[in-house]
C-alpha cells in the first residue's frame, strides 16, 4: 500500500476547499430563494423564533457545502489513482497552479468561468434593473419593462467589453510567458501513448 505524499494531500485539500466553497455559494442561493419566496408562500416562517429562522437559513449552505466537498474528494481520488498518467497530470497541474501569483490565478479563474459569470451577472442585472425601475409608481408596466431592458442592455454591453478586455489580457500574458496551451485531454493522451512505447 502506497502512502499519500504531502503534495497529493495538498492537491486533494485544494479540490475539497473549492468544492465546498461552490457548495456554500449554491446553498446560500437556496437559502436566499427560500426567504425570498417565504412572504408569498410561507408567511408563517417570519413568525417563528429566531433560532428556527437561523436554522432554516444555515441548513442548506452547510448541507450542500459538505455534500459537494465529499463528491469532489471522491472524484479527485478516482482521477488521481486511476492511472499513473492521470496522477502525473494532476500533480503537474497542482504544481503549475501553485507557481502562479494571485493575479494570474484570478485571471485564470475568471477565464475558465467567464460564461457562468456573464450569465449570472446578466440575470442579476435584469432583476436589479426591474427592481430599481419598479419603484417608480408613475410609469406604466410597459414603460417599466422598456426602462428595465435599457438598463440591463447597458450593463450587458459593459460585461461584454469586460470579457473582451479579459481576453486581450490573457493573450498578452500568453505572449509574455510564451506558453503553448494544450488541451488537457490531448496532453493526457500524449502521456499515455508515450508510456506505452
Amino acid at each position: 500500500m502506497k502512502l499519500a505524499t504531502q503534495e497529493e494531500l495538498q492537491a486533494q485539500r485544494n479540490v475539497v476547499m473549492v468544492g465546498g466553497f461552490k457548495g456554500l455559494l449554491l446553498g446560500t442561493a437556496i437559502s436566499v430563494g427560500i426567504f425570498a419566496a417565504a412572504p408569498k408562500y410561507y408567511p408563517r416562517i417570519f413568525k417563528m423564533p429566531w433560532s428556527i429562522k437561523t436554522a432554516i437559513f444555515v441548513t442548506p449552505p452547510a448541507f450542500v457545502a459538505s455534500v459537494n466537498a465529499e463528491l469532489c474528494s471522491n472524484e479527485f481520488d478516482y482521477n488521481m489513482y486511476s492511472s499513473e498518467a492521470s496522477q502525473k497530470r494532476i500533480l503537474e497541474e497542482h504544481q503549475r497552479w501553485n507557481s502562479l501569483n494571485n493575479t494570474e490565478k484570478s485571471v485564470e479563474i475568471l477565464s475558465n468561468n467567464k460564461f457562468k459569470i456573464i450569465t449570472g451577472l446578466w440575470a442579476a442585472s435584469l432583476y436589479g434593473s426591474w427592481w430599481y425601475v419598479n419603484k417608480d409608481h408613475l410609469l406604466t408596466k410597459t414603460q417599466k419593462l422598456v426602462q428595465a431592458r435599457m438598463y440591463a442592455q447597458f450593463i450587458t454591453v459593459g460585461l461584454l467589453l469586460g470579457t473582451i478586455g479579459l481576453s486581450m489580457y490573457e493573450e498578452n500574458m500568453a505572449k509574455e510567458h510564451k506558453k503553448i496551451v494544450f488541451n488537457p485531454d490531448d496532453e493526457a493522451l500524449k502521456d499515455v501513448l508515450n508510456s506505452k512505447d
